[in-house]
């Protein structure tokens, strides 16, 4: 099988490399080469380097190691190519300059459109190849004035990323601004570990279609002070598109998804440009804003050690406010990948009522989401349980536009009042069933049915649930109850 040859990965001996060419005729290849000696798994000869990269078949190209190594292998690039792809990670400081050669391949790549640099040194490609790219993904420290240059020189350019660039801040007043770049083609965005100031600077200079995808990936650890970080978000508000036509008020953030109890992701998007926002149009959002919580850290101030900071859920109520999510029309509660509840013997644990600072939290979450008007909880967990015990305890009402209720594959048992705070597992078995499929539900019947009281016309749609017949019976008196298999529904 030809396929199983045609990609070499890092680890690979040279001889071995070679083999793989031969092996893989005359399907294209992808080579992943790390370049001596910065690499206890690169190829520890140039020249073999260079001799692996005579196939006339490489389509995907990734080259990793220091600044003259990387210059040296592509200084001998210099025939046309049938290359598509060229992406480099180079160890070099953030002062180094990168010049990619002008004769590289011969200046004629005729099928080249992808360019990636992961690299925080300064590198410069030529014009020439610049002129076919479509796809152009940096972390290297241009200034704005240096990378709407480059772009300028990129007029096919589909998909942009901009990775971990701190240096596009404002101009000083003292200078002149930099030109705009021109992109008739450009249809996403893509920020990741950028400051809101930065990408706001860069997209208002860009001049792209009004189709145009702006999406935001962030990664945050402990916070010491959210407040100071919120109050940059004001500035991410220009990105977020307006109504798309008098009076239709689509306009605005429509959609908000977050994880579980202990952290996990948090993401908030608008409508695509056809049409309303909806879960299934993530993709396709006009504006994306996803951040990767890191879990709280054991507190060293703690008694026993193991007391963790807040959960970084406790913090969404006020980047809600910043944000402006009084629109938002569709809310998921999904599950966190790590177990909850449950210790990696698989022991069976409880959950603990939350505690007031903590209700007092979800509460407010949930007031800066006045306008949901479909709730999904997936897979019943603790951050589900709380949502839930918000909705039911709260003095004033959460959720007045409230329509539908999604139930994903959680547990929807009766409880007696003395064991609400029960977790139920899973299947059958507790103990085993939690060591084999690594997670325990907790039971979200008690809370369900208190939720959805009082709440007239609502729809609760049960998908592929595990629910007892008092469960049912109850939730079919307070609300209109449809009961399906998962993949139905989501």
């Amino acid at each position: 099988m030809r396929e199983l040859w045609s990609s070499i990965i890092p680890g690979f001996s040279f001889s071995w490399s070679q083999a793989m060419v031969e092996r893989s005729a005359p399907l294209p290849m992808s080579i992943d080469m790390r370049i001596r000696p910065c690499f206890e798994d690169g190829l520890e000869s140039l020249t073999a380097s260079k001799l692996l990269l005579t196939c006339p078949r490489i389509r995907t190209l990734r080259l990793s190691g220091d600044r003259v190594d990387i210059l040296s292998i592509l200084d001998h690039l210099c025939s046309q190519s049938p290359l598509e792809v060229l992406d480099l990670w180079v160890l070099a400081s953030t002062s180094d300059d990168i010049d990619l050669p002008v004769a590289l391949f011969g200046g004629n790549a005729p099928h080249f459109r992808h360019l990636k640099f992961e690299t925080f040194a300064r590198i410069r490609a030529p014009g020439w190849l610049l002129a076919g790219v479509t796809h152009f993904t940096t972390g290297a420290i241009f200034s704005v004035r240096e990378l709407l240059g480059a772009l300028q020189a990129m007029p096919q350019l589909e998909v942009l990323c901009i990775v971990e660039n701190f240096n596009l801040w404002t101009d000083p007043p003292d200078r002149v601004p930099p030109q705009r770049a021109t992109l008739p083609r450009l249809s996403l965005l893509s920020f990741r570990d950028i400051m809101p100031n930065g990408l706001v600077n860069l997209s208002s200079r860009i001049d792209a279609p009004p189709t145009l995808r702006r999406h935001i990936f962030w990664q945050m650890g402990k916070i010491s002070n959210w407040d100071e970080r919120a109050r940059t978000l004001t500035a991410m508000q220009a990105l977020v598109p307006g109504d798309s036509a008098l009076g239709v008020n689509d306009g605005g953030l429509r959609v908000a998804r977050m994880g579980g109890y202990e952290g996990g992701s948090f993401e908030l998007w608008s409508r695509t440009f056809s049409e309303s926002a909806s879960t299934v149009a993530r993709e396709d959002a006009l504006f994306l804003l996803h951040v990767e919580w890191a879990h709280g850290a054991p507190d060293p101030r703690s008694v026993d050690g193991l007391t963790a900071y807040p959960s970084p859920s406790f913090l969404l109520a006020s980047l809600c406010v910043h944000l402006r999510t009084a629109h938002i029309e569709d809310l998921t509660i999904a599950p966190e990948t790590t177990i909850e509840g449950a210790s990696a013997a698989g022991e069976r644990a409880t959950d603990a009522p939350d505690t007031p600072d903590a209700a007092a939290q979800w509460q407010a979450l949930l007031a800066a989401l006045p306008s949901v008007k479909t709730l999904r909880l997936h897979r019943g967990n603790l951050a589900c349980v709380s949502v839930l015990r918000a909705l039911s305890a709260s003095a004033e009402p959460l959720f007045p536009h409230l329509q539908r209720v999604f139930v994903v594959h959680s547990v929807v048992h009766s409880v007696a009042p003395a064991r609400r705070d029960s977790v139920c597992v899973s299947g059958a078995g507790a103990g085993s069933s939690v060591a084999s499929r690594k997670f325990v539900q907790a039971n979200v019947g008690a809370e369900l049915v208190e939720a959805v009281s009082g709440r007239s016309g609502l729809e609760v749609v049960l998908a592929g649930c595990e629910v007892d017949e008092e469960a049912l019976d109850a939730l079919q008196k307070r609300a209109q109850v449809y009961i399906g298999h998962e993949r139905v529904y989501v």
